[in-house]
């Protein structure tokens, strides 16, 4: 064995040990016998065993349409299409902290990993989704604790106490009325000042401007807690803030995050379904109704093939059929040059239609077989030859060569007085016209 024979060794003796472990639970079972297998399957009702949508396509795509309604119409997404939501699909760290720790958010979660599981069962059902899931946990658990997770560094829990909001907060000292200062002071200057100091930035933005508003002149054990956002803890450096709030806070967070971990490994197990749906709906949404229609039909896997057999096709010009069943194309007919007819002789008159059929026929067994009859053997010198006695003068020809046949007239060499080299035949027409 190459390499490190003790590594390999372990990891045979591993698998064995998994492989036990998988048929322990079943031990002792006894298969059913094979006839009363095939008497079951018989007398199943098949319908119930359509597993996949319409969507699907019989596991090609994924059917992410109820996660994108209720992405789209949830406080925590975005209004989009179809096709964008299938972009930004994967991407958790887009949504705003605050939004997270929402119901909605959590059922939103729970929906995509327990579909995401469900349709990998379905369309990948060896390889085993929950050892998977397990080793991510794993890796989840590691990440954690080193505060490695994307988006979740802080572990979900931001301590902030009067210094940090004195240094980020905006001086309001100058500014008499709200209005005031929402002039002075555009949309994403005051989302930026309430996210520093840990307050909800949510909400429009007379809202957001009212609440920075009321943190004028007041001390940080002033401000009403219900203006701080979701995983802050509040004065966590003084005694007030308890260890057993800073756990909540964090373990909350870890919920959150350990799902949207498990649906980053989900979509990357099916990265290829989630790619080819994305392609599949940029098609639909460039073809028209008829092209759509079109598609649907030659999708249909439940068509009458009786039906189909007993169609009358309509080809006055006698065209060649396509892959489709139906007629080509007059202009590719003519393109391809169908509409030339070449004879072989040696075929037996065999008629061949465009001068690509032509041009293959004579590896073929039809035209090998009639060179065979002839007691010629293959050779690229008799392309292009199609008549019987073409074909014997060209190979007699070849045999003289081959074995050097000696002609007097034109292979005697003759020399002149002055030393000229002539053939014996031009040597004597010479002769005969004086000219010599």
């Amino acid at each position: 064995m190459g390499g490190d024979e003790a590594a390999q060794m372990r990891a045979f003796y591993e698998t064995i040990k998994a492989t036990r472990a998988s048929h322990k639970p079943f031990a002792g079972a006894v298969a059913t016998d094979g006839a009363e297998f095939i008497d079951e399957l018989i007398t199943k009702d098949l319908s119930e065993d359509v597993i996949f949508s319409g969507e699907e396509a019989t596991g090609r795509y994924l059917d992410l349409h109820e996660a994108h309604m209720m992405y789209s119409n949830a406080n925590f997404g975005e209004r989009c299409d179809y096709g964008e939501y299938l972009e930004r699909c994967g991407n958790f760290t887009a949504t705003s902290r605050g939004k997270k720790f929402t119901t909605a958010y959590g059922t939103y979660l729970d929906g995509l990993i327990e579909y995401l599981r469900s349709f990998h069962a379905r369309a990948l059902p060896l390889q085993f989704v929950d050892k998977v899931l397990e080793a991510s946990a794993k890796e989840f658990d590691e990440k954690w604790a080193k505060g490695e997770c994307d988006g979740w560094e802080d572990k979900g829990v931001r301590s902030v106490d009067a210094a940090a909001i004195k240094s980020a907060a905006v001086d309001l000292s100058g500014y008499k009325t709200v209005d005031d200062m929402s002039k002075s002071l555009d949309v994403d200057a005051i989302k930026s000042a309430l996210e520093s100091m840990g307050l909800k930035a949510g909400g429009t933005p007379e809202q957001r401007a009212e609440r920075l508003w009321s943190t004028k002149g007041k001390t940080l054990a002033e401000l009403d807690k219900k203006l701080f956002a979701k995983g802050v803890v509040v004065g966590a450096k003084n005694a007030k803030a308890t260890k057993e709030d800073v756990k909540a806070k964090e373990a909350s967070a870890r919920a959150v995050a350990f799902k949207e971990f498990q649906c980053t490994t989900l979509f990357k197990l099916l990265s290829k379904q989630l790619d080819a749906t994305r392609t599949n709906v940029e098609k639909k949404s460039t073809l028209s109704l008829a092209e759509l229609q079109a598609e649907a039909e030659d999708d249909d896997d439940f068509s009458d093939a009786a039906t189909d057999d007993e169609e009358e096709i309509y080809n006055p010009l006698k065209l060649p059929l396509g892959w489709d069943g139906k007629p080509i194309p007059y202009w590719l007919y003519k393109l391809h040059g169908l509409n030339m007819e070449f004879t072989c002789e040696i075929c037996g008159n065999y008629s061949y239609w465009g001068r690509r059929a032509f041009e293959r026929h004579f590896t073929e067994w039809r035209h090998q077989h009639g060179m065979r009859c002839l007691k010629i053997p293959f050779s690229r010198a008799f392309n292009e030859v199609t008549s019987i006695n073409d074909a014997l003068a060209l190979h007699k020809n070849l045999n003289q060569r081959e074995h050097g046949a000696w002609n007097t007239r034109t292979d005697e060499e003759v020399e002149d007085a002055e030393g000229n080299v002539y053939n014996k035949k031009t040597y004597q027409d010479l002769v005969r016209q004086g000219l010599i």
